[in-house]
């Protein structure tokens, strides 16, 4: 009965041995294959890519910068004489752990680990400052820009901004509008935070139920966290803490007639100046002013200075004598949203349509 039992179980040990088998081939596989790094460039050797994967060549290449659960570096990939590349977005920077992970299959994986160059001058990212850029806020403050010294990583914001109440030493309740998708400028250096709108118009329930976020007469402090990704993976060289007052609200539009201009002389490329009664939305300030003469608008440099209440224009050519308008946006807006048209803190039920032809106001000076 013994011979029997082994003839029946012998299809079961070819089909362990054959499991055995493929798995030591692939482990031969892998063992060919490995990650070089060259010119600020990773690539696979030893494989053979053929057509590219469902999910992209990311799906099997993916390289990580810094230490820690960390997002893929961004970049691009080619394959070149049977090599597969990857080439980072932003260069190697210097004192950088970077892990390289291939996987073509569940068992097939190679890992390889590399260290930026020691003699790189790649400043580490930190927050480089925060608009508005005043220590009093009024309470229904709109938005906040962040800027970035270096590009950054997309996704994390919400783990890493904190509004903090002063007095009380905790954090704000859902003072911001936590968008999922992350409102950034092109280059992943300046991202703006909105505080949620249903706290700042009044007659909306958040307003009524949890009050505004910023109260006026309390301290606060906008606090970033270190542990924020740049772009390549690594964190923040440091965190970032803003501290300001809460102001009163402001529900009044900006009236261009309350601004001061200050006229350069003929002859020169002296700055025309602009000053505001109020703080005014400093990445509007670059796009929704202009200077025309008879000819049209004039080129030069925008400066926004002194808490975003004077606006600074340096032409490209010197003044010359004649009658000249500075041409804003009725878009334009406060750093509480009001348009020089109109308050932000309009009738919810009003009909929008009404405002989305673009206008403009205008002011004349003469350059003598």
């Amino acid at each position: 009965m013994a011979v029997p039992l082994i003839c029946a179980l012998c299809p079961f040990r070819k089909l362990r041995l054959a499991v055995v088998a493929a798995v030591l081939l692939a482990t031969a596989a892998a063992a060919d294959v490995s990650i070089q790094l060259s010119g600020g460039a990773f690539s696979v050797t030893g494989w053979n890519p053929s057509a590219e994967p469902a999910g992209g060549w990311a799906s099997v290449f993916a390289v990580y910068a810094g230490h820690g659960h960390v997002q893929p570096m961004l970049g691009s990939y080619e394959v070149v004489n049977h090599i597969l590349t990857f080439h980072p977005r932003f260069p190697i920077a210097a004192g950088v752990h970077y892990r390289a992970v291939f996987q073509a299959s569940q068992t097939e994986r190679v890992e390889a680990a590399f260290d930026g160059p020691p003699n790189a001058t790649n400043p580490l990212t930190r927050v480089d400052r925060i608009y508005p850029s005043t220590d009093t806020l009024p309470s229904n403050t709109l938005r906040l820009y962040i800027y970035f010294s270096a590009p950054m990583s997309r996704g994390e914001a919400w783990q890493h901004i904190h509004l903090i109440d002063a007095n009380a030493s905790r954090p704000v309740d859902l003072p911001f509008l936590e968008l999922e998708q992350e409102l950034w400028d092109q280059g992943n250096q300046r991202l703006t935070v909105l505080f949620d709108p249903g706290r700042i118009k009044r007659g909306l329930v958040p307003t009524t139920t949890m009050g505004p976020a910023v109260v006026e007469g309390k301290r606060y402090i906008l606090r970033i966290g270190s542990d924020w990704h740049d772009a390549r993976g690594v964190r923040l060289v440091e965190g970032f803490e803003k501290p300001f007052h809460g102001g009163p609200s402001d529900r009044v539009p900006p009236e261009p007639k309350n601004w001061r201009i200050t006229a350069p002389r003929a002859g020169t490329t002296e700055a025309l100046v602009i000053s505001f009664p109020k703080p005014m939305d400093y990445v509007l300030l670059q796009r929704m002013i202009g200077i025309f003469n008879r000819h049209g608008e004039i080129a030069g440099k925008i400066v926004v200075d002194r808490n975003e209440t004077e606006w600074r224009f340096t032409p490209g050519e010197v003044w010359q004598p004649g009658r000249y308008r500075v041409t804003a946006d009725n878009t334009l807006e406060d750093i509480s949203g009001n348009h020089l048209d109109r308050p932000f803190d309009v009738d919810i039920f009003e009909t929008v349509t009404r405002h989305i032809a673009s206008k403009t106001t205008s002011i004349a000076f003469v350059i003598p």
